[in-house]
């Protein structure tokens, strides 16, 4: 027990020094500022390059907006909280695999409206259904840690804004956007030759997609029209942007071509349009893909809490993600606030509670590892007892036998045998005559009171001193045995043993 206390003292002697080792050498660690180098786009962030303002402005406004904590596998649920419009801002902590970026992507053609927000978006990201090439350039230098994201002159130094470049939703009461100097270009190309000399245009095969998922299959590029038609009215169409060059199908009227042999086509019936642009790149674009649209903004700077309130950044940030109407759900899952996160580690995450933790359960791993091993030298087997119970009874008849102790073996054997009679009878065996004694054992067994007293009698004279002899104890101890029989006070191995 003294041995168990000291360990006992001892582990919580080694865990109260680990308490105050953690505490002593645990350093308080400064929040690290925003910077454009590892900005934090989440909605919860309040920082300058966070987006928790946009967030606040459609909630206050009254657009239903949710922060998306789920996979997007979600999204393909028949849930009536099912969002309409899903927004992807800047680099996301977590990176989507194939198979999320399938599922949204099927949830995209579908209907719904995917809305990213990156410099360099996520190339498995970049898809349209119609025959258009899309590229992403960044022109600028990239940023470095010497730029502060909530200044915002230094942000937008030598950046012209971006106006619209034609009459769209996306621009509706918009009239400049200021982007930041880090801003990328959105260029999109047909997959056709230039214009030849009789005006007609000749369609090249377009690339085989570079993804691992069946959108292409299920969602193909528009065929080119039959042969020997031509455009004759363009038309104003309401396409994927709802702007101008969709076309439509309606308006379109064949005419006979002056070559037979030579292929033609009418416009594509569903094309990207650009709607901001400054004078050196589009910023904003959206393009159809199935039933749905991917809308693509350049640089989050212009949705951030550091850059939404400069010109018209706001207004075109609620025509971008609310026009639509239905909820609008932030993409929170990849940002590292997904539902199947550990809210407790995250709790205590950088507090010397964690560290703590670790070494408290490699300390009992310790104990319980020394415990149930040895550090010394084995040690011998242990022998089997090989005694039998009996054999002291054996030695110590077989000693009064040779010493010829009758008078050793009548007494003990007369003394059990008093000792248990008076207990049948109910009498005091300290106490009780040898004449009482007999008289009781006598009614009880219905034996002659005179001949029990005579053989109680000669037996303690034996023990008294009484010569005697072999024959004589032999004979006394039957008599005892078949007293004992009539009383009924039967002798078991259990009570043999246990003498």
């Amino acid at each position: 027990m003294r041995q168990k206390f000291l360990i006992f003292a001892a582990l919580i002697f080694l865990t109260v020094t680990l308490v105050g080792l953690n505490a002593a050498s645990y350093i308080q660690k400064e929040k690290t500022p925003d910077s454009e180098t590892n900005p934090n786009r989440s909605t919860y962030n309040t920082g300058a390059t966070g987006t928790h303002a946009l967030y606040d402005l459609l909630a206050e406004t009254g657009r239903p907006v949710v922060r998306w904590q789920e996979s997007p596998s979600a999204l393909l649920a028949d849930d009536a909280k099912k969002p309409n419009t899903f927004v992807v801002i800047g680099k996301t902590r977590r990176e989507f695999d194939e198979q999320e970026i399938e599922q949204l992507l099927r949830w995209v053609s579908g209907g719904g409206k995917l809305v990213i927000i990156d410099r360099e978006p996520p190339p498995e990201l970049i898809k349209t259904t119609a025959n258009w090439q899309i590229l992403f350039n960044t022109e600028s230098e990239p940023p470095s840690f010497n730029f502060d994201p909530s200044d915002q002159k230094q942000m937008t130094e030598k950046t012209n804004a971006a106006k619209p470049a034609q009459p769209t939703i996306y621009t509706n009461k918009v009239n400049a956007v200021q982007p930041s100097r880090f801003a990328s270009a959105i260029t999109f190309e047909r997959f056709t030759d230039s214009i030849n000399q009789t005006g007609t245009t000749k369609t090249l095969p377009a690339p085989p997609p570079k993804v691992k998922n069946n959108f292409y299959q299920q969602f193909p590029p528009l065929p080119p029209p039959a042969r020997n038609s031509t455009p004759a009215d363009a038309g104003i169409g309401s396409g994927a942007g709802s702007g101008i060059g969709s076309g439509d199908p309606n308006s379109i009227q064949t005419t006979e071509a002056n070559d037979e042999d030579a292929p033609v086509e009418s416009p594509a019936l569903a094309a990207p349009v650009a709607h901001l642009a400054n004078d050196r790149k589009t910023v904003l674009a959206d393009f159809p893909f199935g039933s749905g649209q991917i809308v693509f903004l350049s640089d989050p700077y212009i949705v951030s809490n550091g850059g939404i309130n400069l010109v018209d950044n706001a207004q075109a940030a609620i025509n971008i993600v609310a026009l639509n109407g239905g909820i609008i759900a932030f993409d929170e899952f990849h940002q590292g606030y997904g539902a199947g996160e550990n809210r407790l580690l995250s709790y205590f995450a950088g507090t010397p509670l964690t560290a703590f933790l670790f070494q408290f359960a490699a300390l009992v791993g310790l104990i319980l590892l020394s415990q149930s091993r040895r550090f010394a030298r084995p040690l011998p087997e242990r022998e089997p007892n090989r005694l039998s119970k009996l054999e002291y009874v054996a030695a110590m008849a077989e000693l009064q036998q040779r010493t010829k102790a009758y008078d050793l073996a009548i007494e003990n054997i007369y003394t059990d045998f008093r000792r248990r009679a008076s207990r049948l009878v109910g009498a005091d065996n300290f106490t009780v005559s040898r004449q009482d004694l007999a008289r009781l054992i006598a009614e009880r067994a219905r034996l002659n009171a005179a001949e029990v007293e005579n053989l109680m009698f000669k037996c303690e004279d034996i023990i008294h001193g009484e010569p005697t002899g072999k024959r004589e104890v032999l004979e006394l101890t039957s008599r005892l045995r078949e007293v004992e029989d009539k009383l009924g006070l039967r002798r078991t191995r259990k009570q043999t043993f246990g003498r």
